[in-house]
């Protein structure tokens, strides 16, 4: 019966290594710029992709082992019908809680709070 589970529990990673071995970023993705108002944000996608502490998703958190291509974020968080929260709100609470979480548990990570213009460059 333990076998049974340990491979039960083994095989529900399964989707998620075949998903993330068959979707490779598009060169023209490997790095993304977004215009805000306070400057340009660099979003280096492929080094993202590429830590060991992420997976697919961890940012596209609605893709589905049957999916073939990837939705970018602007697809559901910049709509207006208020489903997702906005481009702004989804990225700040991702982007910086998963950097505060990175430094808090002793490695080097990206900008955080109050630290602005080391993501949004004029």
């Amino acid at each position: 019966m333990r076998s049974f589970f340990i491979l039960l529990v083994g095989l529900s990673f399964l989707p998620g290594i075949v998903l993330a071995h068959d979707l490779n970023i598009p060169a023209d993705k490997e790095t993304i710029q977004f215009e805000t108002k306070l400057g340009t944000v660099t979003f280096l996608h492929k080094m993202h992709a590429d830590l060991s502490t992420t997976e697919c998703t961890t940012c596209h958190h609605k893709l589905q082992p049957t999916d073939e291509t990837v939705k970018g974020c602007h697809e559901c968080h910049g709509s207006k019908d208020g489903e997702a929260p906005k481009v702004k709100t989804a990225f700040h609470t991702t982007c910086i809680g998963c950097h505060e979480y990175t430094v808090a548990h002793g490695d080097e990570a990206g900008p955080q709070k109050k630290k602005c213009k080391l993501c949004h460059i004029k």
